[in-house]
Parts: structure tokens; sequence; C-alpha cells
């Protein structure tokens, strides 16, 4: 069986989620990831959803709900990164059309959970008007994510959405690069890994 490690068994700042994703379905995608030998999983429980939910930029504070709600929006969640890991494979593979009657369903059914409504505040220099997504129940909190999805399927490129190419990485990301040539979740890590890799390789023979 594939160990799974949780961040919250872990010592603080152990396992920092990679924010590297440049698209929010691409950073949710990757809320799951390979590190240490293991996978870390940072929507074990519903409390650390809401905390990568805060991280992440979808909440400003995290509203109040019953502990089991909230356990069952993350199960939920997992269940939805999943599907949306396969339906931007198939995707990926064989074009928009890919999606089928029930992947719209099961997208259009989160979404229809995002009502939102325009409220005015003031500012120093006058008022503003503030987007307000209204927060009924922990299921809610899927709607923003559902959206992204559904952004990034509809109007992304999807030629710029890629997959780390460094060894075992399992990271996604949404190349912005002005060359689009971008090949690692981070140079700092992957790509650096496989540069000290191909120096390897290059000089196995040398001693």
């Amino acid at each position: 069986m594939e160990h799974v490690q949780t961040p919250d068994a872990e010592p603080a700042g152990a396992a920092p989620w990679p924010a590297l994703g440049d698209h929010l379905a691409l950073d949710f995608l990757n809320t799951i990831a390979t590190a240490r030998g293991g996978r870390v999983e940072w929507l074990s429980s519903g409390e650390a959803f809401l905390a990568w939910l805060k991280t992440a930029g979808v909440i400003d504070k995290p509203p109040r709900f019953e502990r089991a709600g909230l356990d069952a929006a993350a199960r939920d969640a997992i269940e939805l990164r999943e599907w949306f890991r396969g339906a931007l494979g198939r995707i990926k593979a064989k074009g928009r059309d890919a999606m089928t009657a029930s992947d719209l369903k099961r997208l259009n059914a989160l979404l229809a959970r995002g009502a939102s409504f325009q409220r005015v505040e003031p500012t120093a220099g006058g008022l503003k008007t503030v987007s307000v997504r209204p927060m009924d129940d922990a299921q809610a909190l899927l709607a923003p994510l559902a959206a992204a999805i559904a952004d990034l399927l509809c109007h992304g490129d999807l030629d710029l959405v890629r997959r780390c190419e460094g060894e075992q990485c399992t990271l996604w990301f949404y190349d912005r690069t002005k060359s689009h040539r971008r090949r690692w979740c981070s140079q700092a890590l992957c790509g650096n890994r496989a540069k000290a890799a191909a120096f390897r390789y290059r000089h196995r023979d040398a001693h």
C-alpha cells in the first residue's frame, strides 16, 4: 500500500504546500504530491482543507462549520480533485470533446452551489463593489474550486498545461513563461535535480 503522509503529523513547516501551478485549478490538483519517498496529502481533514483554502487565497477568513461537515467536504474535495486529474488527462490526450455528459453534470452541480452577489463597501477614496459568495454549508467550499476547473477547461490553453518532467514528480503547472518552454514545477527543485543527474550520467565513466 502506498504510504500517505499528512502535514498534520509532521513538524511545523516540514511539508509546505508547493504553490507552483500558476492557476488555482492546478494548485488544487497539486494538493497531493510526492515527497520524501511517500505522498503528502494537504486535504487530510476539514481543518487542513480550510487551511489550504486560505493559503491558496480562495477564502479570506475561514468560516465556522461543524467538524463532521468540514471533514465530509474535505473528502469530497479529494474526490473532485482525482476526478479532475482523470478528466484533464483525457482532455489533454483527446481534446475537449473527451468531457462526457457525466463529467459535465458533476461539474455543473458544483458550479450551481457558487451563487454570489455584489456588495458596496467604502474605501479611502470612495466606494467599491465586492463580490460576496455565501457559505451556507461546508459543501459550498467546493464551488470556487469547480469554478477554477471550469475556467481552465473552457478558457485555458491546454497546450500550456503540463506535468513537471522531474523524475517521480507529480506536480502540474500552467506555463506562463514568455518562451513557453517551462519543463519543471520549480527550477530550484526538479530543474536542479535533473541537471545534477545529467552531470553524474555524463561523468559516470570518468573515474
